[in-house]
């Protein structure tokens, strides 16, 4: 069967700002799939933060014009010569691509998955920032062992969400911490053991007794400028891994850091290497097999509010009260 060809829907950005530069083409050109390389009808995109960083400054190598977008899930309308993985039609979901904010997308070979039955399209879309973060900062950074504490701050979010299902099927005891009812009892249901409303006034103390006064071996953090309080609360030995770059670090003490050895370190999943996302890839499947990795969807819009629902998720993300969100052709 050919591929499909003519023109499609898409959002492109011709100048790096605001939400209002994402803008809707009808007439954009179906990408043909090269060496190596899979097309994509793409059923629903995943909304993250990078996108709002590309949009708004660029981010890692991309070039105007572009279409942004990283995550996505659909199924497969074409490939390149030397590609066998997959067949016409199969569910697939995409990790960490360019160009998702379309109906049809071309990707690596390698950043392309097969979407288990029992999740949705939504699902599917959900799983690479997120997953793929998490793992990364569990596993490549953090270095988890079986014995750890682990602190996931700010885990009403998406990747926060993925972070304690992962460890919570590790085997790791998992505190979250959320600023609403709601989030916290999506964390709850994620398998953390405590969950924690990090506006309340004595968080820090609460921290430190939820593990008995011993600290925390792992912290995920979603704000930055919650380091100095992380370090407060870490144990020895820890290892914070900074995820989320909201409100900069202020000032840490280094009087903690020092004396109980804690390492800070940072992520950012583009620079992940292939032997990285294929070990991680391999362990989300088994994770998707096992009915662990389970995406949480918040809403779902259309592509042609993308403009909109980057405004709005840019607001959410700030409050820190959004889950996912979803632009469907």
């Amino acid at each position: 069967m050919a591929a499909p060809t003519g023109t499609m829907r898409a959002i492109r950005v011709f100048e790096f700002g605001g939400p209002d530069v994402l803008k809707l083409v009808e007439d954009q050109p179906i990408p043909v799939p090269a060496k190596g390389e899979v097309l994509l009808q793409v059923k629903a995109i995943g909304v993250n933060p990078s996108d709002l960083y590309t949009r708004a400054r660029g981010q890692g190598t991309v070039q105007l014009p572009f279409i942004p977008g990283y995550d996505a899930a659909g199924v497969v309308a074409g490939f390149g010569s030397d590609v066998t993985k997959f067949k016409i039609g199969e569910r697939v979901y995409v990790a960490l691509a360019r160009g998702a904010y379309a109906e049809f997308m071309v990707s690596d070979a390698r950043r392309v998955h097969h979407l288990a039955d029992h999740l949705t399209f939504s699902q599917g879309a959900a799983i690479g920032v997120p997953y793929f973060t998490s793992v990364r900062a569990l596993k490549h950074k953090a270095n988890v062992k079986p014995s750890d504490k682990v602190l996931v701050h700010g885990a009403s979010g998406g990747t926060g969400l993925a972070a304690v299902q992962i460890a919570k099927s590790w085997g790791l005891d998992v505190v979250g911490t959320a600023s609403t009812d709601e989030g916290a009892a999506l964390v709850k249901a994620a398998g953390a053991r405590l969950v924690l409303n990090h506006k309340d006034p004595n968080h820090e103390q609460n921290l430190k007794d939820a593990t008995g006064g011993k600290g925390f071996d792992v912290i995920l953090e979603m704000l930055a400028s919650n380091v100095p309080l992380d370090v407060r609360v870490a144990a020895t030995f820890g290892r914070i891994v900074v995820i989320g770059p909201g409100g900069g670090i202020p000032h840490i003490d280094p009087g903690p850091l020092i004396l109980k050895e804690i390492a800070i370190v940072g992520l950012i999943q583009h620079l992940a290497t292939d032997e990285e996302r294929e070990e991680t890839a391999k362990l989300l499947e088994d994770g998707i097999q096992k009915k662990i990795t389970d995406p949480v969807i918040d809403q779902e819009f259309p592509l042609k509010r993308a403009s909109q629902v980057s405004s709005e998720y840019t607001e959410y993300y700030i409050h820190r009260t959004c889950l996912r969100q979803y632009c469907c052709p």
